[in-house]
């Protein structure tokens, strides 16, 4: 067996137990807005007060990604990873037992606690152990394992509940995540090796010195931006194309709901070949660039309304499938910009701006369409595309970090 195979063997448990924690992740993100029905019938609670525990849930994994960052840059990828995975399940099982919206208010806090430790602890333990010609296709393994869990957890609860009830469900599927950090307890440590310092190159890192080298990269703030506009983009889409393709084509919801499923099918089926792309293209960011830019027309031709419904749909897919063929070298990008900051703790600061635009984002889009506008619904997702490409671009000449001398 040559060099490259036997790497290959020891890296493939690595990428397969880190990326189903990560679908675990994801999963555990849309287990309780499925049951909201229910929770609203038993509980008392209206859907406000159910909205509302989603955002908390939301706003601590963003809030506390780039703390998680320093504590694997301390203790390691491996143990962070696996404590955050059991306490997320944890508070998913005990959500089951919830009597009112302060229970379950504590439970998705508690949840957000545990989901915030994935993009550091796990981009940090793949950058460690995956060897460079392979690391694209690893991330982008970790990327569509993501999206299989948000499709995965809505239809585990759906089931679940319809024949056990809503707390079997989430019971059923908190203990799916404690098993499983147990499971990766389990696994040998030499596994891991090479993920118990966070640290891209030199010795450890004060918290103080790594938050001064974040924001006074130019490099790594662009690469924050971009996640922030990719990521409003994204939610035009996501969010109102179903809307906006009814009132802007005519069509029943039915079809214009179809249109965003293949948009979310391309992205998904392109994940895969993306990571290749990544290891074999010598600019991430021209693939970044050209993607994003053939994505961004694609939108904004879907919003003249000047062609058939069935190219709209066409268009989306395409559009989709240029936003999934880059994910890895997204990822492969923000790596090469760490530099002397650790590369978990990085991923953990630009991944935040994701958050950032799933906040400004709807906001924009649900004015246009109140104002009567659902083509601006795409031209806006375009511009916002736009905007990511610029200050990627912008960013790209500025140096990685580096440790003052």
């Amino acid at each position: 067996m040559n060099e490259d195979a036997q790497a290959r063997r020891r890296e493939a448990p690595v990428i397969g137990l880190v990326s189903f924690a990560h679908m675990l992740s994801h999963f555990y993100m849309l287990c309780a807005p499925p049951l909201f029905p229910l929770l609203r019938k038993d509980l008392g609670l209206d859907y406000v007060d159910m909205g509302l525990t989603v955002t908390i849930y939301a706003v601590i994994t963003g809030a506390l990604q780039t703390p998680m960052g320093f504590l694997v840059d301390r203790f390691g990828g491996r143990l962070v990873l696996i404590a955050g995975l059991f306490v997320n399940g944890l508070a998913i099982f005990l959500a089951a037992y919830v009597t009112g919206f302060w229970g379950l208010a504590a439970a998705m806090a508690l949840g957000g606690l545990g989901s915030s430790v994935f993009h550091p602890a796990d981009y940090t333990i793949l950058n460690s152990v995956v060897g460079a010609p392979r690391i694209g296709r690893a991330l982008s393994v970790h990327s569509l394992a993501g999206n299989i869990g948000f499709l995965a957890g809505p239809l585990f609860v759906a089931f679940v509940s319809a024949y056990g009830g809503w707390t079997l469900a989430l019971q059923s599927a908190g203990l799916m995540g404690m098993a499983f950090a147990l499971l990766m307890a389990a696994a040998p440590a030499a596994w891991y090796e090479g993920s118990t310092s966070g640290s891209a190159s030199g010795p450890r890192k004060s918290r103080g010195a790594q938050w001064r080298l974040l924001i006074a990269s130019p490099r790594i703030l662009s690469l924050f931006a971009f996640y922030m506009f990719s990521s409003a983009a994204n939610s035009g889409v996501v969010h109102f194309s179903v809307v906006s393709l009814h009132e802007l084509y005519g069509v029943p919801l039915a079809a214009a709901a179809a249109a965003l499923t293949i948009y979310q099918a391309a992205q998904m089926l392109a994940v895969l070949p993306g990571g290749y792309v990544a290891d074999k293209a010598r600019s991430q960011e021209v693939v970044l660039a050209t993607c994003f830019a053939i994505s961004g027309v694609a939108v904004a031709i879907v919003g003249v309304n000047a062609l058939p419904f069935i190219i709209a749909t066409a268009l989306l897919g395409v559009s989709g499938a240029m936003r999934g063929l880059v994910n890895a070298s997204r990822d492969v990008s923000v790596r090469h910009a760490a530099g002397a900051v650790s590369v978990g703790t990085v991923f953990a600061f630009v991944t935040t701006g994701y958050a950032g635009g799933q906040v400004i984002g709807p906001i924009a889009y649900g004015l246009m369409v109140d104002m009567g506008r659902p083509d601006f619904v795409f031209w806006l997702s375009a511009g916002f595309t736009l905007l990511g490409i610029a200050t990627m671009l912008a960013g790209l000449r500025a140096p990685a970090p580096q440790a003052a001398q």
